[in-house]
């Protein structure tokens, strides 16, 4: 009996190898716009220093860090949310000490599409503040979004759908 974790079916494989080549504006594009269901690409986007830290920094807010700030621990965290509670751990300190790179790209947290991220954020004490640093814009060119689906160029994604339904 084997115990090996299967690797990804061919409609992952496709999105992570059109990931791995894809501009930083479309990396922006995809984590703003994919749904975040199952993160598992997000992570494999966020685990590239290429990556724009603007698009960490739009993850960080799309996963829900004002949520989390209410766990002071991993410990005081329900089992299937604790991934995610670690992920935006990982998010923080990797964006404090420069992980990602700067292509120019610009996301504001208080200003995403007229959404604002930190809403609320600091009215009340919270066991887990969200650093400051995670409060402030990056300044830089906002990505237009036109023309995807599900944070995909149009093509893209009807060749990876094509996949999923095969």
């Amino acid at each position: 009996m084997s115990t090996e974790t299967p690797g990804p079916d061919a409609a992952e494989q496709f999105l992570r190898d059109f990931l791995r080549a894809a501009s930083p504006q479309q990396r922006h594009t995809f984590v703003r716009r994919t749904g975040y269901d199952d993160d598992t690409l997000v992570r494999f986007v966020l685990d590239d220093p290429t990556t724009d830290r603007a698009s960490a920094l739009a993850a960080y807010w799309i996963l829900g860090a004002g949520y989390y700030t209410r766990y002071a621990s991993a410990d005081e965290v329900p089992e299937p949310d604790r991934p995610t509670w670690e992920l935006l751990r990982t998010i923080e300190e990797r964006y404090a000490a420069g992980f990602w790179a700067d292509h120019g790209i610009g996301f504001d947290p208080t200003d995403d599409d007229e959404i604002d991220w930190t809403e609320g954020e600091g009215d009340d004490p919270e066991p887990y503040p969200v650093p400051d640093v995670m409060l402030r814009a990056v300044p830089g060119e906002v990505v237009d979004d036109a023309d995807t689906e599900d944070g995909l160029p149009l093509d893209v994604h009807l060749r990876y759908t094509a996949l999923l339904d095969a």
